[in-house]
């Protein structure tokens, strides 16, 4: 992957200074073949985009247009982050466009999709929280992103308050970190025949 994409809604949370520097890793060495032979060119890899939210708290009713509690002691955000802010219909509008036709990576990012109120291919989404892997950590539940950050990257994130960029980077390099087992995975698990197809060739099988 040449480029990765930290997509976030808030920027400036307290903290952020002290995350670990992530870099991507260098790109392998050129091959010696011999100029005579024809090589097929490799299929470009799909963008990845990483994704996290924080979150304020509105009217229960979903319509009153003021914020009722910014959750700062978690979301980090003040009064100030957000009052020159654009509008929703415009920052949605964007997002969707970055994430076309790209692999989306959060934790537990069905949050996320639903505050900002879009939608994405299922096939194209690669939650952290629900990789079988990362769910041994806590005998098959829902892990928390800070504590497989810890575990899997020898980091720690959400000290007080959260940045959603610390979190989009840890969800990225906790993918990355697993990126080859898990396509592999989904590969397999595409590759097998429906349970319909089975019972219809062994009842056919049967018949004769």
């Amino acid at each position: 992957m040449n480029k990765s994409v930290a997509s976030t809604v808030h920027k400036n949370a307290n903290g952020a200074n002290n995350w670990l520097k992530f870099t991507n890793s260098s790109p392998p060495p050129t091959s010696n073949l011999k100029k005579s032979i024809v090589q097929k060119p490799e299929k470009k890899e799909i963008e990845v985009v990483a994704i996290d939210c924080e979150m304020v708290g509105i009217h229960d009713d979903g319509q009153a247009k003021s914020v009722t509690d910014y959750r700062t002691p978690v979301s980090g955000i003040r009064p100030e982050d957000i009052e020159n802010g654009e509008i929703f219909t415009k920052v949605k509008k964007e997002v969707l466009q970055i994430l076309k036709n790209k692999l989306l990576v959060g934790h537990a990012i069905e949050h996320d999709l639903k505050v900002l109120r879009i939608s994405h291919p299922k096939h194209m989404i690669r939650d952290t929280s629900t990789y079988w892997q990362f769910k041994q950590l806590t005998e098959g539940r829902r892990p928390g992103l800070k504590r497989l950050t810890l575990h899997f990257l020898g980091a720690s994130i959400q000290e007080g308050e959260h940045s959603s960029v610390q979190d989009a980077k840890a969800a990225l390099q906790l993918y990355m970190l697993v990126r080859k087992d898990w396509e592999l995975l989904l590969k397999k698990r595409r590759s097998r025949p429906k349970n319909g197809n089975k019972s219809q060739n062994g009842s056919q099988r049967r018949h004769k």
